[in-house]
């Protein structure tokens, strides 16, 4: 056996034994929600630079965060968060539903023929935001939170994509076709060639909205974003 096999071979044995998993973290353009929307950490409250620490955390404590797209100014902002995420994460919901935009639903997404009114409760997932009529659907919200987010993309795209003008994906500028991949960016439809390109068009999302713009007004059409 050569040293290269036994080294291989031991590794794995220890893995075994104590039940360590070997796994990378998650690429950064693999998250589901919205990506970071802020231009701050929300550890430290610093501008992000250029030097920003980009991670789709995993493994947490409280899974309803696995998945999420996080920006941080530095690796110690990184580990401070993930060792106690519920210092930090009242604050960043706060900002973040200071930073959206008008919400696009008038219905309540768990009871749909309830509509949203002046008392409607508001909460973050996976960096976005969603709007309920009360706090009893909140907590059906918060049981099985995909299955819902599902249904607000869905009805993004089914109210948007009659209206759809931009015929190239804002990616590759390749031509949309009917089996072309939907996402919802910001709560706007976009339309790209195949879901690598949707990964990207979701890892920027001031770049592709602004990409539709102009991709829009290319095909004589008008951008509402």
């Amino acid at each position: 056996m050569t040293i290269t096999r036994r080294l291989v071979s031991t590794v794995a044995l220890f893995g075994a034994l104590t039940g360590l998993a070997f796994t990378a973290a998650p690429a950064a353009d693999t998250f589901t929600g919205d990506a970071y929307p802020l231009e701050t950490c929300v550890v430290s409250g610093e501008k992000l630079g250029e030097g920003a620490v980009t991670v789709v955390l995993s493994g947490m404590k409280d899974k309803t965060l696995d998945g999420t797209q996080m920006k941080f100014c530095c690796a110690k902002c990184e580990t401070a968060f993930k060792a106690d995420p519920a210092k930090y994460t009242a604050k960043l919901n706060e900002e973040i539903i200071k930073a959206a935009g008008t919400y696009p639903l008038t219905s309540c997404l768990v009871m749909t023929d309830e509509k949203l009114d002046e008392k409607a409760k508001t909460v973050v997932y996976h960096n976005h935001v969603y709007k309920l009529c009360c706090k009893k659907c909140v907590a059906r919200f918060e049981k099985d939170p995909t299955k819902f987010a599902k249904a607000f993309d869905a009805q993004i795209v089914a109210a948007q994509k009659a209206g759809y003008k931009a015929k190239q994906c804002p990616v590759s500028g390749e031509p949309i076709k009917a089996d072309s991949t939907d996402v919802v960016i910001n709560n706007h439809l976009v339309r790209t060639c195949c879901e690598k390109c949707a990964a990207k068009a979701k890892a920027d999302p001031k770049g592709t909205l602004a990409k539709v713009n102009a991709l829009t007004n290319a095909a004589g059409g008008k951008s509402d974003h």
